[in-house]
């Protein structure tokens, strides 16, 4: 009888993303959808999608040509199946997965995608965000190219990451308003309008959303908020919320309007606010005042560096102007006036006007010998303006939020705030996308089909992430159950990125007669399981 050593694997969190993806039936999905080419395939499209998911949730930032030796450590047999070795998920196979993904075209595929993942979890969300950001390209890739108006355009444009001089790529997210679920996603050229790309999204989707996934707002930055864009809107089911740019002659109107005593203060600690009626774009809205103290402390500290810096700049000038002889005291008042009139935050006190003698001949001047007169501005005392100060202050901590939601009641101000501010879900997806341990942080493939298919992967990853997210709050909280948080408190809402910290150290150990044992199993983690019906991946 062939006896073997004993051998060990790394399984930690990754049995939880398999699990998902068996959940889902992910690959089967992918593969009912693009059928493989050639029946001597050993890796279908489907696995080698899963197989990136892994590596890119394994936090370990391997690059496609690395993936098999990401495996080389892992159960793969038990997270891909039976039959599955490391080196069948080499970078040429990966590579024509990606490019069949994208000839599958990236956009309707996760469409698909994303819907199995809330069928599963049985979650209709109310409410989607939409968002975008830039990603960083390294290489020359089409950048200087022309291109056609279906390919990606990998050049310059607005950077995010504050890299306006490397070429970019636009990543579009329709996301869920509770775990920041993707929706829809959509890789755009990296020289993209916000504004218009929210209204082609709008345009695409709005139908979509209303009836296959019963979301009936949607919420956006002040990006969306264009009159193109509303009348978009206008002519879809979809209720909307976003913000008023500052720079709209409107808004500047009504933020002129607010004062302290026209807000009412929310239930929401550090907020007040008022409604005012508003027809743009000949759409009847609400536009709703918000005040935030958190914001209106920020803004003192930039406000103060700025009144300081001022401060400097006006004394080192008074004194230059001090210097300055005039031929009457009129003269040097009218210059003074001018002078004080380029200062912001400071006011001057009327300047103390010194006249001053001088002979201008040299050698002693005789009797009969007359002094030019000449006169100085010798002081003024500059001072913070605090009424011009304070209102500022004021108007920087105020924003104003616009819907087509009816808004009367004080409760109702409460809940279009709370909806808008889990545009921050979107964002932390965002993040997490361009984390540098996530799979492609940094493009390096050579072709820009490639990129898209590869911004399809990386979304499909924060799917996964976000979906076990949702799933693990909801089943903790319905079964009253709960994980240590960081600090070692009980919680019923942890991140999935701590769920996956608390299963580091899991490992497969496999004896000499082909029996496994899992190491390190503790009672935390048999809960979860339990809860996930995920004991396959870690028994």
């Amino acid at each position: 009888m062939e006896t073997h050593a004993y051998t060990s694997k790394t399984l930690d969190h990754l049995g939880l993303v398999a699990g998902m993806c068996r959940e889902i039936e992910l690959s089967k999905l992918i593969d009912e959808l693009l059928p493989a080419k050639q029946d001597t395939q050993q890796v279908s499209t489907g696995k080698a999608l899963e197989a990136m998911i892994l590596n890119g949730l394994g936090f370990v930032n391997k690059r496609l040509y690395l993936i098999p030796k990401f495996f080389e450590d892992k159960p793969i047999d038990l997270l891909l199946g039976e039959g599955y070795v490391a080196e069948h998920f080499n970078d040429d196979r990966l590579g024509r997965a990606l490019d069949e993904l994208y000839e599958a075209g990236v956009t309707a595929l996760f469409t698909k995608l994303s819907q199995r993942v809330f069928t599963v979890l049985g979650y209709k969300p109310a409410q989607c965000h939409l968002d975008t950001t830039s990603m960083t390209v390294h290489g020359q890739y089409n950048s200087r190219a022309e291109v056609s108006e279906t390919e990606l355009h990998i050049t310059q444009g607005y950077s995010k990451d504050n890299r306006p001089d490397l070429p970019q790529v636009t990543l579009q997210l329709i996301c869920d308003h509770l775990s920041g679920i993707p929706m829809r996603m959509q890789a755009l050229s990296g020289n993209s309008n916000d504004s218009e790309s929210f209204r082609g999204a709008v345009s695409t989707f709005a139908e979509q959303l209303y009836t296959e996934d019963e979301v009936r707002t949607i919420v956006a930055d002040s990006k969306l908020y264009s009159k193109e864009t509303l009348e978009v809107l206008k002519d879809s089911k979809l209720n909307w919320v976003c913000r008023v740019p500052s720079t709209l002659t409107g808004s500047k109107f009504v933020l002129d309007d607010v004062k302290v005593n026209k807000l009412t203060s929310l239930s929401i600690e550090g907020y007040s606010s008022c409604v005012y009626t508003y027809d743009y774009a000949d759409v009847d809205q609400h536009w709703v005042v918000y005040h935030s103290a958190s914001a209106a402390k920020r803004e003192a500290l930039t406000l103060q560096r700025k009144v300081e810096k001022e401060y400097t700049a006006a004394t080192r000038s008074l004194k230059k102007l001090s210097g300055q002889e005039f031929h009457c005291e009129k003269d040097a008042l009218k210059e003074f006036t001018k002078w004080s009139k380029q200062w912001k935050w400071h006011t001057a006190a009327k300047p103390v006007i010194e006249e001053v003698k001088k002979h201008t001949r040299s050698g002693r001047p005789s009797k009969d010998d007359k002094p030019d007169i000449h006169y100085l501005i010798k002081s003024s005392i500059l001072e913070l303006n605090k009424e011009y100060y304070e209102n500022e202050l004021f108007k920087q901590s105020l924003f104003i939020i616009a819907t087509n939601l009816e808004i009367k009641t004080v409760k109702q101000q409460e809940e279009l705030l709370t909806i808008y501010k889990a545009q921050h879900n979107v964002e932390r997806g965002f993040r997490f996308i361009k984390d540098p341990s996530i799979v492609a942080s940094s493009f390096f493939v050579q072709k820009p089909q490639r990129v898209e298919a590869l911004m399809f992967v990386m979304t499909s990853c924060l799917l996964i992430y976000a979906a076990l997210e949702y799933r693990i709050r909801k089943l903790l909280e319905g079964n009253n159950k709960s994980v240590p948080d960081q600090k070692g408190k009980q919680t019923t809402r942890p991140t999935t990125r701590w769920v996956f910290q608390l299963f580091t150290g899991i490992h497969v150990l496999t004896l000499p007669d082909g029996k496994k044992l899992i190491l390190n199993m503790k009672e935390e983690h048999r809960d979860l399981l339990s809860l996930l019906s995920y004991w396959n991946f870690y028994s």
